[in-house]
């Protein structure tokens, strides 16, 4: 008998969960990339990072929302393109 096993990340999962598993892996692949390319952005005159919220439903309509100043939203959207 065939035997097959599921893993994501190095872990078992049961495959009526791979949806689920597959989208917070995604998220996260999201989320790393977006802290790599702002990682050192920063408001010019006062030093403060942006804060960046993700909002959405799910990973089809997934929008960025960016608090900060306006040369520091600049810099984000230059950065993200």
């Amino acid at each position: 008998m065939l035997k097959i096993e599921w893993k994501l990340n190095g872990r078992k999962i049961r495959p009526n969960d791979i949806a689920n598993q597959l989208e917070r892996a995604m998220l996260s692949q999201v989320e790393e990339m977006v802290r790599s390319k702002l990682r050192d952005v920063r408001d010019p005159e006062t030093g403060a990072a942006p804060t960046i919220t993700v909002v959405g439903r799910s990973l089809d309509n997934l929008s960025f929302e960016v608090s900060g100043s306006p040369a520091l939203i600049e810099e984000v959207k230059r950065r993200l393109q």
